[in-house]
This record gives C-alpha cells, sequence and structure tokens, in this order.
C-alpha cells in the first residue's frame, strides 16, 4: 500500500485526460439524469436549472483541476505512495462537495434548508458521479501502463545481445540469418521489403547479406549498439564513421575503412546526425 503511485496518475497527458473524460461525464450526468440535490426545495425554471447546474459543474471542475494541479505539484517534489492517493481522493470528494454544497445554501433563500442537511445529500451525490469516472479512468490508465510495460518488457527481451563479439540479424520470422562481428559491421541498405547487409569478410573484403527484415525494424534493434539512421535507405554504424563531410549535394559520411565507403545524409536526418556525432 505504501509503493509509488502508478506512473499513469502523475503524467501530464493522462492527468489532462482524466479531467476532460469527468468534465464531459458530469455534463451528461447532470443534463440527462437531472441531479437537483443542492436545489432541491427552490421554485426555478429551465434557463434557471442550467444556469444552476452549469455553475455547480463549473465550480466543482475547477475545485478538481486545482487539486489535480496541486497534486502533481507535490508528487513532483516528492514522490507520493499510493496510500496518499487514497487519502487524497477522499479529500478531493470532500472539497468538491463544500464547494457545492455552499452555492446551494446560497442560492437557497429564504434559507429553508441549513447546511447541515444539504452538505451530506451533497456529498452523497458528488461521489455517486465522480465514482463511475474515476473507476474507469484507473482502469484504463492502468491497462494502458500495463501495455507499455509488457512493451519494455519485450523491448528488453528483443534487445541485441554481443555474444562472444558477434552481433546476431535474425529475419521478420525472428530467425537467425547472419552473425558478424559490430567492428566488421559498416552499414544496412533498404531493398524494399529487404535490407542489404554490408560488412568486411575475414578476407577483408566489402561483402553484403540480404535479410528480409525492414530498416525501421533494424534501426529500433540495434540503435543502443550504435546504429544510426541516417538516410531513408541507409542506417550506418556510427563506430566505423571517420569523418564528416560536406559536399554540393550534402553531408557524406565516411567510414574507416580500406575500402572506399561512403554514405549520405539526407535533410531528414540531418539534425539527428549532427547532434549525434556533436554530442
Amino acid at each position: 500500500m505504501d509503493k509509488t503511485i502508478p506512473k499513469f496518475m502523475t503524467h501530464k497527458r493522462d492527468i489532462f485526460r482524466f479531467l476532460f473524460f469527468v468534465l464531459i461525464w458530469a455534463i451528461a450526468f447532470a443534463f440527462v439524469y437531472r441531479p437537483n440535490v443542492a436545489i432541491r426545495g427552490l421554485e426555478y425554471k429551465e434557463h434557471q436549472y442550467v444556469y444552476y447546474i452549469s455553475t455547480m459543474i463549473g465550480l466543482g471542475y475547477i475545485i478538481l483541476c486545482f487539486s489535480r494541479w496541486l497534486f502533481y505539484t507535490l508528487n513532483k517534489k516528492r514522490p507520493l505512495s499510493v496510500k496518499f492517493f487514497y487519502f487524497w481522493i477522499v479529500f478531493e470528494f470532500i472539497l468538491i462537495s463544500i464547494g457545492l454544497s455552499c452555492f446551494g445554501w446560497s442560492i437557497n433563500v429564504p434559507n429553508t434548508r441549513s447546511f447541515a442537511i444539504i452538505f451530506p445529500r451533497t456529498t452523497l451525490a458528488v461521489v455517486s458521479l465522480l465514482f463511475i469516472p474515476y473507476l474507469i479512468s484507473w482502469l484504463y490508465f492502468s491497462l494502458e501502463e500495463k501495455k507499455f510495460q509488457l512493451n519494455e518488457i519485450l523491448k528488453h527481451k528483443n534487445r541485441p545481445r554481443i555474444d562472444d563479439g558477434l552481433v546476431h540479424f535474425l529475419d521478420e520470422k525472428k530467425v537467425l540469418r547472419l552473425s558478424l562481428r559490430l567492428d566488421d559491421l559498416l552499414y544496412v541498405q533498404s531493398a524494399d521489403n529487404y535490407v542489404y547487409i554490408y560488412y568486411i569478410n575475414n578476407k577483408g573484403e566489402l561483402a553484403k547479406f540480404l535479410l528480409r527484415s525492414t530498416l525501421k525494424s533494424i534501426e529500433e534493434t540495434f540503435e543502443s549498439l550504435g546504429l544510426i539512421r541516417c538516410h531513408r535507405f541507409y542506417v550506418v554504424n556510427s563506430k566505423k564513421v571517420s569523418l564528416l563531410r560536406k559536399t554540393k549535394e550534402g553531408l557524406v559520411l565516411e567510414l574507416a575503412t580500406d575500402i572506399a565507403c561512403e554514405i549520405p545524409v539526407s535533410k531528414t536526418y540531418l539534425s539527428k546526425v549532427a547532434e549525434f556525432f556533436t554530442s
């Protein structure tokens, strides 16, 4: 119970999504179910009901936004626990209930009902209103977090390993097709649904191997080993780059080999390549 709260409860994007969902739910609930707990006993016309309910939704939403902003700020300074988060939800419910009860009491003229009567009824209505969006949001974001964690596990599992100095290339069916030393790998070139892997063989000659895969897959799989995308058709082994040279056609990467080898850098990847080699 004292473990740190899930990340999805403190991400700005998820907080905004939660607040938006609560707002839509509150509007739908108010104008379909038409609760009148705080304004019960008053005589009002339809346009007055819209005004009262809109004001109550706006007031409650402002309080909720303030609460989540405060919680986000506190958690940013020091990671909070799940237990604290549960207490905070109760605090939110009470704070919203007090605000709406004060509004209901203020429009109750003459004061035929006391605040003590309005508050418990309003609290029950607030809990009933917010319980479902809170529960749905928690389940949804929890599922999103589990999917993210699973992807991270799979990514880690599929991360390339260097066994005995060898890098292993798998095809799209995860079948091993080629193993070579990282230091012998030069670059990878796209060829539709295939890629050509260029490397230096044991005779010191330039060789290539055709692999059924995509350049994007190669880039994502071997990025941690220093392979960088520099062109729509090329991924280069950064450890083999000896010189960055500017030509009329654009930037060119020269590879440190006995065989003349130059790889173009397209405008799309120019800033990424420059940042990589200058950092």
